[in-house]
């Protein structure tokens, strides 16, 4: 389409009409002592980066731009597109290895206290809200998605002296945030998938999991069904 058919052309005229875009945060600080297990872990030079600066135009241009057919942006130039390299340059997340596969039902209270050393009375899992048919919301605990706000708490500075124990627990928790807030975000910004940490259990060897390939695949989605949006916004019903 040319460039006067993209809501994001009116802009000038209505700066409300584009996407909402969000920036979440990593509340839980680098520290030094981790560098090995995050190394080890992959999520080191991602670990390290600072606060992004997110342009609210432009994301919602390149959103409408997307083609779910060809997973690239259609531009005036010719077509663009995300690659694996792209992840490993910027993110530097691991592209080689085993893919993301893994268990899904079991106790996860007894992992996240095995490898993140939160005792189970301590855990607070992410509550998850649901619209019954009588219009009355019903809140409960997830069975497997831990809540952001306690670890963020917990782990905001290493102990004087740390264990190797200790160390390897900080290092977990700030991947999971890491995960959570910005490789595998959603819009609630206050929960992951304690799932994660099965991938994250040896952290003397270097990881075998191919992280980058899967935070490519979701953006890949993502962008997917937020140019479907923008598309039927503009055509109607």
């Amino acid at each position: 389409m040319p460039h006067s058919q993209h809501k994001i052309s009116k802009t000038w005229e209505n700066p409300n009409i584009c996407l909402n875009v969000r920036c979440h945060h990593v509340g839980i600080p680098f520290d030094p002592l981790c560098t090995s297990a995050l190394e080890n872990l992959g999520f080191y030079q991602i670990a390290k980066m600072r606060k992004i600066n997110v342009d609210k135009y432009l994301i919602p241009a390149l959103v409408e731009r997307w083609r779910p057919e060809t997973n690239s942006f259609h531009l005036p130039v010719g077509e663009m597109t995300i690659t694996l390299q792209d992840v490993s340059c910027l993110r530097g997340l691991p592209i080689h290895g085993k893919p993301l596969v893994g268990k899904v039902d079991t106790h996860w209270s007894e992992i996240v206290e095995r490898l993140l050393g939160i005792p189970v009375d301590e855990q607070h899992m992410k509550q998850k809200k649901r619209r019954k048919g009588d219009d009355n919301t019903v809140v409960r605990n997830s069975q497997y998605s831990l809540n952001l706000g306690k670890p963020r708490e917990r782990f905001h500075v290493l102990p004087d002296n740390p264990m190797d124990r200790e160390i390897n627990w900080h290092a977990r928790a700030l991947v999971l945030e890491i995960l959570g807030s910005v490789v595998f975000t959603d819009t609630s910004e206050d929960g992951v998938p304690a799932t994660y940490l099965q991938f994250m259990q040896d952290l003397g060897q270097p990881t075998e999991y191919n992280w980058g390939a899967a935070a490519l695949a979701l953006l890949y989605r993502e962008l997917s069904i937020g140019a479907e949006k923008e598309r039927l916004e503009i055509s109607g019903p």
